[in-house]
């Protein structure tokens, strides 16, 4: 029997809310390819990496200043449950040798995906209509990043087992 996926439940997630794990989500992420880029062995590898910086980096601006346009008043705290929401895995990687730089893309995969999966879940609930069309937008950029990062692990000779992969369009 395969292993279950958790199935996180959004009932009690309103757009202001569901805007602040998606934030949370973007800035693991750039953090996340900071350490990545500072522990690649090629120049490409680096440089791909500095620009998924930018662009979670640019995400996680427009996810911010989205919630403090139409939510002025919000402020949250996360739990552990919320944050689970958009990353897989510890917050900081491990990325010193060969083998745990392979689990860390391995983990930033699983984060990309979950994030998409929360962006997608999300889009029905949706109550502005700002929100939904970023999260729209910001799924269709993650599954292009999933696309780019499996390339990125196939060009160093690396062999990609993931779970649940995302079918290329």
């Amino acid at each position: 029997m395969g292993k279950k996926l958790n199935q996180f439940d959004l009932s009690g997630v309103t757009d202001d809310k569901a805007l602040a794990i998606a934030a949370y989500g973007e800035a693991v992420a750039a953090y996340r390819y900071i350490v990545l880029g500072e522990k690649a062995h090629s120049q490409q590898l680096k440089f791909s990496f500095q620009k998924m910086v930018q662009a979670e980096y640019s995400q996680r601006d427009t996810l911010q200043k989205l919630l403090a346009e139409l939510f002025p008043s919000a402020c949250f705290y996360l739990t552990n449950q919320d944050k689970a929401m958009v990353c897989v895995g510890p917050r900081l990687l491990d990325a010193r040798d060969d083998a745990r730089f392979d689990e860390a893309m391995r983990l930033t995969i699983a984060s990309e995906k979950r994030s998409i999966s929360f962006y997608t879940r999300y889009l029905p609930k949706a109550q502005h209509r700002r929100v939904a069309e970023t999260f729209r937008q910001f799924s269709d950029e993650g599954l292009q990043r999933v696309r780019e990062l499996r390339l990125l692990f196939q060009s160093a000779g690396k062999q990609i087992n993931e779970s649940c992969p995302i079918v290329p369009k």
